[in-house]
């Protein structure tokens, strides 16, 4: 249990510098260069690619409960693959804690000006745009951020556990 946490350490720390890397890095090319990417694309494709960085934590951490047990069940495989999930969710919460509040406290801001200007050229109304920036602004507080990351990384961590402990689990002699 002691080195599943050791990964999920690792893991969540990866992926918080990837994520919040490459958001920088992305939102700064896409001002710099004018591509006119929304920059909520911006943080979609980070997430999407941030994916394989859990994937491969959640099966090594597998592979090494396997070759410290020399067993691996499916359920041992569910089990460790959701406790490096929980960790990384953890992880990647406090980074969107701290990036909001200490590094980039005008992010939601930021974000809501956004998502007016990609409003405004997409022609909504009015009163379409103000009922919009209301759940805009809820989305992305400090708070909706922590709880983003912590439903998303846990459920995508349950995922790929399910998916990965199916190859990961010790297969029965023949």
């Amino acid at each position: 249990m002691k080195s599943t946490i050791k990964f999920g350490l690792i893991t969540g720390v990866i992926s918080g510098i990837f994520l919040f890397g490459y958001f920088s890095l992305g939102v700064w090319l896409n001002t710099k260069y004018n591509w006119g990417m929304q920059t909520e694309n911006i943080r979609g494709v980070g997430g999407l690619i941030s994916i394989p960085i859990q994937a491969i934590g959640i099966y090594l951490a597998m592979q090494n409960v396997k070759k410290l047990t020399g067993v691996l069940t499916y359920l041992q495989a569910i089990k460790t693959g959701l406790l490096v999930a929980v960790t990384v969710a953890i992880i990647i919460a406090l980074f969107s804690f701290f990036y909001c509040r200490f590094i980039n406290p005008g992010f939601a801001e930021y974000m809501v000006k956004d998502a007016l200007k990609a409003m405004v050229a997409s022609g909504e109304s009015q009163q379409q745009i103000n009922q919009d920036l209301v759940s805009v602004a809820k989305q992305f507080t400090t708070s909706a951020q922590v709880m983003e990351a912590l439903v998303g990384q846990f459920g995508t961590g349950l995922i790929i556990s399910l998916i990965l402990g199916l190859f990961a689990k010790t297969k029965k002699a023949a």
